[in-house]
């Protein structure tokens, strides 16, 4: 395999395959001694301004108010002064 004059090589079909690869993924580089191994980047890009929803912790909390909802550990109120009376009492 040859580096071409804008420093650009050609990753082989079974590289691609075994790697499961597609045009327009990203990799990384990692050199370790005279070796440089490629690692493809598996992640969801989202703007900036969004990316506090996808940090473990927010997740969490995602995940924790789907199961509170399914197993219908949530209250519903009709009116805000209703939700606001309920937020300030001391249960």
């Amino acid at each position: 395999m040859k580096i071409s004059s804008k420093r650009q090589v050609s990753i082989p079909k079974k590289i691609m395959e075994a790697l499961d690869l597609k045009p327009g993924d990203e990799v990384e580089f990692q050199v370790e001694g005279d070796k440089a191994r490629i690692i493809p980047i598996k992640t969801i890009k989202v703007p900036r301004d969004q990316a506090w929803f996808w940090t473990p912790e927010w997740q969490e909390k995602e995940k924790t108010a789907d199961l509170e909802l399914v197993s219908g550990q949530y209250k519903d109120f009709d009116r805000l002064e209703d939700l606001l009376k309920d937020l300030h009492s001391e249960d």
